[in-house]
């Protein structure tokens, strides 16, 4: 009789284990569901955060193009930061009419080139792809959740588009 109480009592213990696990694989899905789906969310943030960066950029740069007589073209001093040493790159930046940085090429990759100098990183650290619309003279650029920073060339207008 010992043996099948013995039997039971292991049989209950595995039960029990299997119960709890079951339960803590239930929590970690739960938790691993609501974590995937604020990711989106963090991305657009991420995007928001450079929109408010880039208007400031753009609102400084512009007051100093004014404080310096309205030259045709600015250089821009930006620490760049890499893994050896601390450096100052200086950039050159075409300045428009009105007073909005230019890209030095009206393409795609004139674009990207403008966000480096304006922002101080390329692209690709952003996942951002930077593209050139002449209808409209602006370069757009966008998230790979479809998200886009517009900047019209001509006005120095700023726009943020969401996807959703």
């Amino acid at each position: 009789m010992q043996s099948q109480q013995k039997a039971e009592s292991d049989l209950l213990r595995v039960y029990g284990r299997l119960v709890s696990l079951t339960l803590i694989l239930v929590i970690l899905a739960v938790i691993g569901v609501n974590y995937f789906s604020t990711v989106p969310q963090l991305a657009v943030r991420n995007l928001e955060l450079e929109h408010t960066r880039f208007l400031n950029v753009l609102a400084m740069v512009r007051s100093q193009w004014l404080s310096l007589g309205k030259p045709q073209q600015m250089r821009l001093n930006w620490e760049v930061f890499n893994e050896q040493s601390t450096n100052s790159e200086q950039t050159f930046v075409a300045m428009g009419v009105q007073g909005w940085p230019q890209p030095s090429q009206f393409d795609d990759q004139g674009c990207q080139a403008l966000w480096q100098q304006l922002m101080g990183q390329d692209l690709a650290e952003n996942t951002l792809m930077g593209a050139y619309f002449s209808k409209d003279n602006s370069c757009r650029y966008r998230s790979q959740n479809g998200d886009s920073i517009g900047y019209q060339l001509n006005s120095g207008r700023v726009i943020f588009l969401t996807s959703s």
